[in-house]
């Protein structure tokens, strides 16, 4: 589980396989079948071990309080949420916040500290009253404040329920700590029932100034600069007490909360959603690897405004749709991918797909050339340009050989990796996997766009490690056939910036079939669909309004 061992660990592989390079069939050869029992054990004991505390910022944020709580970008994107704070704010991971959740009254303050991650202001937390979304009263107060994690360039925004049972041992910590009487206690859990200084008053039957006066002297001993900054100390150490009790991280939901699933005659489950407009011309999108399940809202607001509807499919093994490990990889994709065609009666409409995306897509256009009447590629795809296999960064290259010589190797070294993500977190993770390009880093440290990045990994993550194992496989799926019998136009938008740019190697993929068209999409790397949100979405509308039923 040490970090320095896991990059030493994917090092040694590296090595491993540039002197043992063979294929598939005959690389375990080269190793024992005691050492392939050492592994699958070392996997096996991983699965059985316990689950690790989230050390992920934000995961540790919403999970370490017992009642609601939200994790919010500065676009107000929820980052995390857990499973109390998303039926009380009514936002799920990759939704919008509304701040209607909040009364007028103290939806100033939030606004106030919102100026100051603008840079505007320079309130540094506030208290905000949360109402009930069935009955609009009133139902808990919460704290908000700002939150940098080390690895940000910006804070995310924590709303947090201040409703904590205050109880003996919260009253026993205040007077260890800080050296509290029994009195100022006592006004202080009055005060942090009601946050009200003449509520307190008139419950112990004395002046507001005398309430006042005690209440400097808490401050004083306690160290806090404001009340709202007092509360927050209280709720942490109530907090503390409950930890048995704490708020469980809640499970991934569709965040445009459109989600519907297919279940089909075979028992394949097929999980769908949708961006655009509710009745426009319909084209199907597919997503990579950790990319896109959510597209940034100018691309929303672009396909309302075109008439489009963009479908998109979760594929094999994603968010809620079901992985078929007995089929191989890219027949699992196909077979998902037709069986929502005929599901939704489509036949002859664009095929969009991300990264690797675009794979079950041709395999499907290949076996049925009536399918899709265009296809557009976006990102890179080793299917489209095997030669930049080579120019990989070392981690990526790794992991990709082994998916094609030791899928097992993969696997374990796959769940190995998930535990890194549980204990260090999401960012540990993106780090890592875009270290080697500055414009994905930026995206991945900026909380407006991370937030984006994050749901994705949610997305893929959720079924565990076999769907990361199979997606690396089908990188090598034997598709070139596919592309070399293309009878319709295919639009492949690949990134300059990603270190595996070369524009004579794409042009000899031009030279294969006359249907296939590059177009480099300048300042652009790996994370694309979030660098050049408009430029790729305003060539996707062209090709979809020009090929309209």
């Amino acid at each position: 589980m040490d970090q320095a061992a896991f990059d030493s660990l994917i090092e040694s592989w590296n090595q491993k396989l540039n002197a043992l390079e063979a294929d598939a069939s005959v690389f375990e050869r080269h190793f024992s079948t005691a050492f392939f029992k050492q592994m699958d054990m070392a996997a096996d004991t991983l699965d059985r071990l316990d689950a690790q505390a989230f050390e992920d910022p934000l995961e540790r944020l919403v999970s370490e309080v017992s009642g609601p709580a939200v994790v919010i970008g500065p676009d107000l994107r929820v980052a995390s949420v857990n499973a109390e704070g998303k039926d009380a704010f009514g936002a799920s991971q990759g939704m919008f916040l509304s701040l209607d959740c909040m009364t007028p009254e103290t939806r100033m303050d939030f606004d106030a500290l919102l100026r100051t991650h603008s840079g505007r202001g320079n309130r540094a937390q506030a208290i905000v009253q949360i109402l009930d979304p069935d009955t609009d009263e009133p139902a808990f107060r919460a704290e908000a404040f700002l939150f940098k994690t080390s690895n940000q360039d910006g804070c995310y925004i924590v709303i947090r329920s201040l409703e904590l049972d205050w109880t003996s041992e919260v009253s026993a910590s205040l007077s260890h700590a800080f050296g509290m009487t029994e009195a100022e206690i006592e006004v202080a859990h009055q005060f942090f029932e009601c946050c009200d200084l003449a509520k307190v008053a008139q419950s112990r039957g004395v002046s507001v100034h005398t309430v006042r006066t005690q209440m400097k002297t808490i401050l004083s001993k306690t160290g806090a600069t404001s009340q709202a900054e007092l509360t927050r100390l209280f709720s942490m150490v109530a907090s503390r007490q409950m930890l048995q009790t704490r708020g469980l991280i809640s499970e991934w939901q569709d965040p445009l909360g459109r989600e519907k699933i297919i279940i089909t005659g075979a028992g394949r489950r097929i999980a769908w959603t949708w961006m655009g407009a509710k009745d426009g011309t319909p084209a199907i999108f597919l997503r990579g690897m950790a990319m896109g399940y959510l597209l940034p809202e100018n691309a929303e607001r672009k396909l309302k405004r075109a008439g489009i509807k963009l479908l998109i499919p979760s594929r094999p093994g994603y968010g809620n749709s079901s992985l078929h490990g007995e089929l191989p990889v890219l027949e699992d994709n196909r077979a998902s991918l037709h069986a929502f065609l005929v599901e939704m009666g489509l036949k002859g409409c664009v095929g969009i797909g991300l990264s690797d995306g675009i794979i079950p897509l041709l395999a499907q256009q290949d076996k049925d050339p009536d399918t899709f009447s265009a296809l557009v590629s976006v990102g890179f795809n080793g299917c489209l340009n095997r030669a930049a296999f080579r120019k990989l960064p070392v981690p990526q290259a790794t992991l990709l050989r082994l998916a094609r010589t030791a899928p097992r190797l993969l696997e374990l070294i796959a769940k190995i990796g998930q535990r890194m993500i549980q204990r260090y977190g999401v960012d540990w993770y993106l780090d890592r996997a875009h270290a080697s390009t500055p414009l994905d880093l930026q995206i991945c440290r900026n909380p407006a766009t991370a937030t984006l990045v994050r749901d994705a990994c949610s997305h893929l993550v959720v079924q565990g490690t076999r769907t990361f194992v199979r997606d690396m496989q089908m990188f090598h799926a034997p598709v070139d056939g596919a592309i070399d019998r293309l009878a319709i136009p295919i639009l492949s938008m690949v990134p300059t910036e990603d270190g595996l740019f070369d524009l004579d190697e794409y042009r000899q993929l031009e030279a294969r079939n006359s249907r296939v068209k590059v177009l480099p999409v300048p300042d652009s790397a790996d994370l694309l669909i979030y660098q050049q949100t408009d430029f790729i979405m305003d060539r996707i509308i062209e090709i979809v309004s020009g090929h309209r039923q």
